[in-house]
């Protein structure tokens, strides 16, 4: 770091400037992350100052958590009845005479209730936690956020792990079905999907 703090200063010396500076170090393999924390110490030697730390807002950063909570708490219940939904229809396109597990109208009629309630409200949380990142691009670096969501990508990974697992024990004792399968795809596509979504989500950077 010695080295690249040195090479910034003397390349300022010499009238280069910051973009060409910066685009010079990042073709050498520097990360963003690396360069920033370099330029940090070349400002506060130049200055004789540390930078100073924007103040902290405790409620704003609750707020941001309440609503990081709350549209994974959403997300998680339809996607659940979503899930169920498939389930349902596999029991009644592959029947299963020995099985009593065909739907009712109050269990379908419940998770009806959930995806039209919830759904909506997980759509709202969303649009008002994107349009606090175009107002405040700084959010996008947001210690709630980031742990928050690789929080969720890790709550769908072991979902999608424990469901390969079954399936596999399934497979290795004969007792595979059809049905079975069917179900095990559900889980593995709402899972996968949900992770592949907030895995773009984590990596978005400001427009």
């Amino acid at each position: 770091m010695a080295n690249l703090i040195e090479f910034i200063e003397q390349a300022r010396s010499q009238g280069a400037s910051e973009e060409i500076i910066f685009q010079l170090l990042r073709s050498r393999g520097w990360s963003k992350q690396q360069i920033e924390t370099a330029y940090t110490e070349v400002y506060e030697r130049l200055t004789g100052l540390s930078i100073p730390a924007p103040s902290v807002h405790s409620t704003e950063a609750a707020r941001d958590a309440f609503l990081y909570l709350l549209s994974f708490a959403t997300l998680s219940i339809w996607i659940q009845a979503l899930g169920e939904i498939g389930f349902i229809a596999i029991n009644e396109l592959i029947p299963d005479p020995l099985s009593n597990d065909g739907a009712s109208r109050y269990p379908l009629a419940f998770i009806m209730a959930r995806l039209i309630i919830v759904f909506p409200i997980y759509l709202v949380l969303m649009r008002i936690i994107t349009k606090d990142l175009r107002r405040y691009p700084d959010k996008y670096q947001s210690r709630v956020r980031i742990w928050l969501t690789y929080f969720a990508l890790l709550v769908a990974a072991l979902i999608a792990i424990v469901d390969l697992i079954i399936f596999l024990t399934s497979l290795l004792e004969g007792e595979l079905t059809l049905r079975f399968t069917g179900k095990v795809l559900i889980v593995l596509i709402l899972t996968g999907g949900v992770f592949w979504y907030y895995l773009s989500w984590i990596q978005r950077r400001p427009e």
